[in-house]
């Protein structure tokens, strides 16, 4: 039986009810039957009513700018593929260059794509909802085999990242405690890291002594440490810890009131783009494996 019209019931202004999904009125046979906008068909007596497909607006998804990295969930250790990293790097003797707190990966995905061939990239970040749009992000760009995103909290999986990715651990006389046990890990990148500014939460920082001497343990002589942030004593106390192991890392220079002038990577983090924007200061610093 045919349906003469459908028309949309229209609501006083003072009855409506937002939380409420407003239904649609098919008028058969001068009777109103009340139908649902749910679904893209209904039938009524073998007469099929196209409705409106009502498209859900996408949400954006929104992660907290900070974490609590003593919380108990933080610290557990990650869950990685059995074959990580054989199954997200193609070529393992490749140097390494590690961006320690990635956030979405920005930074990572612009210098891999500039540079391709130079390193196999590994990003590491507590917040695993922006994680996981990160690694989102490799295959759009085409970076499969030389970019990879961690959900980790860097003191707990460091070590057992580096070991993984450590080219002769498979061989007889391998000691994961040896500082002569590296792999390729020639680039780290620690930029505009989460301040904790309380100094009842400066154990939440994520450059601590341990941090410096895994990091020791797996770079050869020569290899970079970046350090970056907007906040002069941030960039401060990183310093200091790296400063604290002049047997493993030197400074550029001698004196801590002295910064680099200039990010030698030539490729800035949304962070620091947002800054520079403001013409705002940024701190930075470098260590070189002794």
């Amino acid at each position: 039986m045919p349906v003469r019209e459908i028309e949309r019931d229209h609501y006083p202004q003072n009855q409506q009810r937002p939380h409420l999904m407003r239904p649609m009125i098919a008028v058969l046979k001068g009777k109103k039957i009340a139908l649902t906008t749910m679904t893209t068909t209904s039938r009524l007596h073998g007469t099929t009513l196209i409705l409106p497909n009502r498209q859900k607006k996408k949400k954006s998804v929104r992660a907290r700018q900070h974490v609590n990295p003593l919380a108990r969930k933080f610290q557990q250790p990650t869950v990685l593929s059995v074959n990580w990293p054989q199954d997200v790097f193609q070529n393992l003797s490749k140097p390494l260059f590690l961006d320690i707190g990635c956030s979405r990966g920005g930074f990572l995905i612009d210098i891999a794509s500039e540079r391709p061939d130079d390193y196999n990239y590994l990003g590491l970040e507590i917040r695993p909802i922006v994680v996981y749009h990160a690694k989102e992000r490799i295959a759009k760009h085409n970076l499969q085999g030389r970019l990879d995103f961690v959900g980790c909290n860097a003191n707990i999986d460091l070590e057992r990242l580096l070991t993984s990715l450590t080219t002769d651990k498979n061989t007889e006389n391998y000691d994961s405690s040896s500082s002569s046990s590296s792999n390729n890990l020639q680039m780290v990148t620690i930029q505009f890291p989460d301040p904790h500014f309380k100094s009842r939460h400066s154990k939440r920082r994520v450059v601590t002594s341990e941090l410096v001497q895994i990091l020791a343990r797996f770079m050869p002589t020569g290899a970079t440490i970046f350090l970056q942030s907007d906040i002069q004593s941030v960039l401060d106390e990183m310093r200091l810890q790296f400063r604290e192991h002049p047997e493993y890392f030197q400074d550029t220079y001698e004196s801590l009131h002295e910064y680099e002038a200039e990010n030698i990577l030539g490729i800035p983090t949304e962070r620091e783009t947002s800054v520079l924007e403001r013409n705002l200061p940024v701190y930075r610093a470098i260590f070189t494996r002794t």
